[in-house]
């Protein structure tokens, strides 16, 4: 009897720990939107054309209306697709890719179609964004004998946005405007309210961002240095500008400023590593050249098991910050253990309006890309050895009546 209710206060012991554990997370559900396969088909994606992969070729996605624009530097082309999956048209080298089958070529004129594939050739697929009137604008790389020097920074600008107007070519914009300077390296391509273009790049000493109308006039310009963040109180703590993203409405720039101080040793001084760890999301009025406030970001403390099942520790896992949606709230995912992610919404004033987990099996993917739309949707790209899928999760259902 003894050994018995031994074992049973054991087993009750195994659920109440399971159960609490599970009972303090709520998941996000996930919707399977469509498949895109691995080929040289036009509605195929070509993961594998080169040995460097995604390492060298980017990937990328956007979200307008309800329709999916994918990007892919290693098949030279940009796809346009249904929220079923539907091709509805292509951009595509017609020197790295076999002529359509599916989609009507446009350079071979004949009927009026709605599904056709333009013609056009890209030399190095980046970054894609689709403005309200569906003007595409797609990073490309200039060829090397157009490169221009930048002696004071060493880099060579090479970088330039293509517009597509109903499939035509309609000129590229650089730093100055339509057929302007190329840019440095594209982080990030936004079409905000207005259909107002935003550029965002990184060099080795800053952060370059850029405003142009949708005639591409060149809006407003300005550089982030590391040297211009705000420093944090105390002593010890250095600081690094993980990414900058753009306000819809308004020429303000969202900084997230991640602050680290290392450990040491007192007796030896020796250091060991990261002590502690602070993140800020700061508000940068572009008009004013000035920052007007921030939010802390709130630690992910996970309580876990540690080298054996009875040792618990205490892990703490980073944000990235990822989006924002049209009322400006702040959107930041987690990548924790056992396939998970946490996504946490927070509002600009600090206050955490939602918090979520999502299943992304990160142990079967080659590589993932992620977006949140204007309306607060969470999508994503999650590319495997057997092709790539569309899934999107419906934070912005969360938001709604807040």
């Amino acid at each position: 009897m003894a050994v018995f209710v031994r074992i049973s206060l054991f087993a009750a012991f195994l659920c109440g720990f399971f159960s609490c554990a599970d009972s303090s997370r709520e998941n996000l559900p996930r919707e399977e939107l469509f498949a895109v396969g691995i080929g040289k088909m036009e509605d195929e994606i070509d993961l594998f054309q080169f040995p460097e992969g995604a390492d060298v070729y980017r990937t990328s996605l956007y979200m307008r209306d309800g329709l999916f624009y994918v990007g892919s530097g290693a098949s030279f082309k940009v796809m346009e697709f249904t929220s079923y999956g539907d091709l509805l048209s292509m951009y595509y080298n017609p020197e790295e890719n076999p002529a359509p089958v599916i989609l009507r070529d446009a350079s071979s004129g004949g009927e009026r179609s709605n599904r056709r594939a333009y013609p056009y050739a890209f030399q190095s697929v980046g970054e894609i964004a689709v403005s309200s009137g569906k003007t595409l604008y797609v990073e490309d790389r200039l060829p090397r004998e157009r490169e221009v020097e930048d002696g004071g920074l060493g880099i060579k600008l090479n970088k330039i946005v293509l517009r597509f107007e109903d499939g035509e070519y309609q000129g590229y914009l650089g730093q100055d405007g339509m057929g302007g300077l190329p840019f440095p390296f594209i982080q990030s391509l936004y079409v905000l309210d207005g259909d107002v273009v935003c550029v965002l790049c990184r060099t080795p000493e800053d952060w370059a961002v850029f405003w142009f109308s949708p005639e591409g006039e060149r809006l407003a310009a300005l550089r982030i240095s590391p040297d211009s963040l705000p420093a944090l109180d105390g002593e010890g703590f250095f600081s690094n500008l993980e990414t900058v993203i753009p306000d819809y409405t308004r020429r303000v720039l969202y900084l997230k400023v991640d602050y680290y101080r290392e450990g040491k040793d007192a007796a030896t001084g020796i250091k060991y590593g990261i002590e502690d760890s602070v993140s800020r999301i700061y508000r940068f009025d572009a008009a004013a050249s000035g920052f007007e406030g921030f939010v802390d970001v709130p630690q992910n403390l996970r309580r876990e098991r540690g080298g054996n099942f009875f040792e618990m520790q205490d892990v703490r896992y980073g944000y990235e910050f990822i989006g924002v949606d049209a009322e400006g709230n702040f959107f930041l995912k987690s990548r924790e253990e056992g396939n998970v992610h946490q996504l946490l919404i927070l509002a600009q004033n600090g206050h955490v309006l939602r918090r979520r987990d999502l299943g992304v099996e990160d142990s079967r993917l080659l590589f993932s890309v992620f977006r949140v739309s204007q309306e607060g949707i969470l999508c994503a790209l999650l590319a495997s050895e057997t092709g790539a899928r569309l899934v999107w999760w419906r934070a912005d259902a969360l938001l709604e009546g807040l």
